[in-house]
């Protein structure tokens, strides 16, 4: 083979390997399951409906929802989409990260999505080309996150923005980015545990749905299991509950932190974790809070941090240099606000991905409203940055006011030493000069010394 033809082999490879490693891996699972359920549960074998609806969850991990029967299904599995997308781009940076591979891995990723969509036992709710469209997206990300990070391009722009951009305008910029994947990262980690707790507190809910249902150990387990391919939607469901915006199962159950109305919810067994209202007025303050504290934490360390922007007055005996205290406010408001930004493009987007729908009707909207959940993450989070700021603000300015004000007293106190010193130093001249000259007049006039002048009467 050619060194030419070689990437367009190595793209073909990305993506078969990819299909191939997540369809079988995700099937073998499949028809274990559905085995041990209809073992368990009684009835005919499921094992024959195991391949088609393996096609029908790979497609879903991708975005594209289905209906069977009276069931619709467009909540994305967000794990498996991210399990995917690693795949991909693992796959990329062993093999190939040139253009002719992705050229040749996409085509050949839409073609075996397009062979899946048209061979699976369930209504696709999308059109075939917006099924690819998803496809390929989603193979585009994994193969950008495999080719980017080590490519020559971002090379050239690393470089390009070391040698153009001032050493700390580019901090800044990093620190937008670096801010912005900490929070990400650290709401997920609360939603996670907030949804650890919500089992723990609910896990005889569950157990009472579980034998409503008749399942069995190996059933239950492996359903459970299941679940956790949406693992992320529940997080991200169980942030914006403990934020203050809440999340809803269709018209039949709404939960936040004021009000858990929930009436004719279907016998599934996660459903049975959600929680109740928080009853504690200060309680709920303290979770509404928790974005505004970590933007305001954040903030003051990078403010104040060396390492970061290390706002101060500067030394007491340089001379006030008025520019370059305002620009070394500026660096810091350009970073809190690309991390803003960056902030409210990402969370609305993994909120609106992390929910769907569940069936037609009262089932039609599952999971969260988009704008209201990234409004109660994103909005104090962005109060904390601008908190953090105005405080630096106002302590470099009280610096500078008490610098001004001993100052002034240290003046003050100068000058009024030296008016005193002056005073009394002409006073004993002028006392002493005319005493001399009177006492020696005196002294000749009457012959007498100027010691015994005081017995003349």
């Amino acid at each position: 083979m050619s060194t030419h033809q070689r990437p367009w082999f190595k793209g073909i490879l990305i993506a078969l390997g990819a299909s191939v490693i997540f369809t079988v891996c995700l099937g073998f699972f499949m028809a274990l399951t559905l085995l041990v359920v209809s073992m368990e549960e009684g009835g005919g074998t499921l094992s024959n409906d195991s391949v088609p609806l393996t096609l029908a969850i790979v497609l879903l991990s991708q975005g594209a929802g289905f209906r069977a029967g009276a069931i619709t299904l467009s909540v994305v599995p967000l794990l498996l989409t991210v399990l995917l997308i690693w795949l991909i781009a693992w796959l990329t940076k062993v093999l190939s990260r040139s253009l002719q591979a992705y050229v040749s891995g996409i085509l050949l990723w839409t073609a075996i999505m397009w062979v899946f969509a048209q061979n699976v036992a369930v209504i696709l709710q999308d059109p075939v080309w917006l099924v690819m469209l998803k496809t390929a997206m989603v193979f585009s990300v994994g193969f950008l996150c495999g080719a980017l990070p080590q490519s020559q391009t971002m090379k050239r722009c690393v470089k390009f923005v070391r040698d153009s951009v001032s050493d700390r305008l580019a901090l800044s910029l990093k620190l937008g980015f670096a801010n912005t994947a900490v929070l990400l990262l650290g709401y997920f980690a609360i939603g996670l545990v907030t949804l650890i707790v919500w089992v723990v507190t609910n896990q005889s809910a569950m157990l009472r749905v579980f034998h409503m249902a008749n399942m069995q150990t190996g059933s239950r387990i492996l359903t459970t299991i299941c679940t956790l391919a949406w693992l992320p939607n529940l997080c991200l469901w169980a942030l914006s509950w403990l934020f203050g915006s809440g999340f809803a199962i269709g018209d039949l159950a709404s939960f936040t932190l004021w009000n858990d109305h929930a009436a004719g919810l279907p016998a599934v067994p996660v459903f049975a974790i959600f929680p109740q209202a928080v009853s504690n007025d200060m309680l709920r303050i303290g979770f509404i809070s928790i974005p505004l504290v970590c933007g305001f934490l954040i903030g003051v360390i990078e403010l104040f941090l060396p390492r970061c922007f290390a706002i101060g007055a500067g030394k007491p005996d340089e001379p006030v240099n008025v520019g370059k205290i305002i620009v070394q406010f500026l660096y810091p408001m350009l970073s809190f606000f690309l991390t803003s930004a960056l902030m409210s493009l990402c969370v609305n987007v993994l909120f609106g991905l992390s929910s769907g729908a569940l069936g037609q009707h009262r089932l039609a909207h599952v999971g969260v409203d988009s704008a209201a959940s990234s409004r109660v993450v994103c909005l104090p989070s962005a109060l904390g940055f601008s908190a953090a700021w105005l405080l630096s603000v106002v302590v470099v300015a009280l610096v500078f006011a008490m610098r001004l004000f001993f100052g002034y007293l240290r003046a003050q106190g100068k000058m009024g030493a030296n008016e005193t010193h002056g005073s009394h130093g002409d006073t004993d001249n002028d006392a002493f000069v005319p005493d001399v000259s009177n006492s020696s007049v005196s002294s000749s006039a009457t012959g007498l010394a100027p010691e015994d002048e005081t017995e003349i009467p």
